[in-house]
This record gives structure tokens, sequence and C-alpha cells, in this order.
């Protein structure tokens, strides 16, 4: 039997960097090991949250494809992985946004010979879409003009907090804060609609 994606990517991690040298090279403590060597390690933990996530998603999304998706841009982003930060989080992040950006794609797919339903299913979007915009932009107008401007900008249109801090002249700390307090506050809402 062949060699799984998982499995693939596992291996295209452990591959020595070009120009590296082999030998008996004295190793950082893990925590600190270049984001190739502990990519691996983290694979069976990021294939398992993948799998919980595109589980019931309609129409269904490969979690081994995801897990290819997040090496290729662990990889490709590793400049910007603090490695005396824990890895799985970072991992976790960008594993999400994979998902959301992958599922949004499949469900813009357009689906062969409903050519003639398309249009009314269309106009059906459109006027939920609305009403959704509408719904946010009421919870929304609950919160303090701050938090709703930094919710706004962290979900909606995926800044992150270093670039919010710098635009709206705040600290780091204090846009997470915000971000926190206006979650928080939309969570007890929410929960307070549902009873």
């Amino acid at each position: 039997m062949g060699t799984t994606r998982t499995e693939f990517a596992a291996e295209s991690c452990n591959r020595p960097a070009a120009g590296a040298v082999p030998g008996n090279v004295e190793r950082a403590p893990p925590e600190l090991a270049p984001l190739e060597e502990r990519l691996p390690a983290e694979l069976p933990r990021l294939l398992a949250y993948l799998r919980r996530l595109a589980g019931g998603t309609r129409p269904p999304l490969d979690a081994e494809d995801l897990v290819q998706d997040v090496m290729q841009r662990a990889l490709h982003y590793r400049h910007a992985y603090d490695p005396s930060r824990p890895l799985f989080p970072w991992l976790r992040q960008m594993a999400f946004r994979t998902f959301v950006s992958r599922l949004a794609e499949a469900r813009r797919a357009p689906i062969c010979g409903a050519d003639e339903a398309r249009e009314p299913r269309e106009a059906s979007r459109e006027g939920r879409g609305v009403e959704l915009r509408e719904q946010v932009e009421q919870l929304l107008s609950t919160l303090s003009p701050t938090e709703a401007e930094v919710l706004r900008r962290f979900h909606l249109r995926a800044q992150p907090v270093a670039e919010i801090a710098t635009s709206m002249g705040l600290p780091e700390g204090t846009v997470k804060s915000h971000l926190h307090r206006a979650r928080r506050q939309l969570a007890a809402r929410g929960d307070g609609g549902a009873r």
C-alpha cells in the first residue's frame, strides 16, 4: 500500500534543509527546534482537529487534504512563527482559517445541471445574506464603538492584532482585551436569546 498524504507531509517535514551538514550537530531543546523539526510531532493532533471540524460539513471536506494545505502554509509562513511559543495553537488557527476558506469555496462551487434552480436559490441566499448582515450589525451596535470596530477588523477583515493596534493607535494588549470582552458580551447575548 502507498504512503498516505499525512505520512508524506511528515516525511517532507523531516527532510534536511538544502545545504544542511549531516553529523553530530548539537540540537536545540524541542521547544526551540526549527519549525520543520517540530511539525511531524503535531500532525496527529492537527489531523484529529481537522477531522472534528470537517466531520459534519456539507459538502464533505477531506481532513487529510486540509492537513496538506496547512503544512504547506506553515512552511510558507514559517518566518511568522515565534519558536518560543507553543506550535499547536499557531497551527490550529491556520487550520481553522484553511477549513473556513475551503468550506466557503466548496459551497460556492456551482452544482452541475442545476442552472434552472440556481436563480431562485441565489435570490434567497442574497436575502438571507442581507438579513444576516443586518443581524450582525445589530449585535455589533450593542457593543462599544471601539469593541465593535476591533471585532469587525479581526473577524470580518481578518486583520492581525498587531495591524489593528497600529491602525487604531492602541496597544496590542488593549486590542486583545477588547476582542475578549466583545466576544464574551456577544456570547452572553446569544445564550440569553436561545433560552
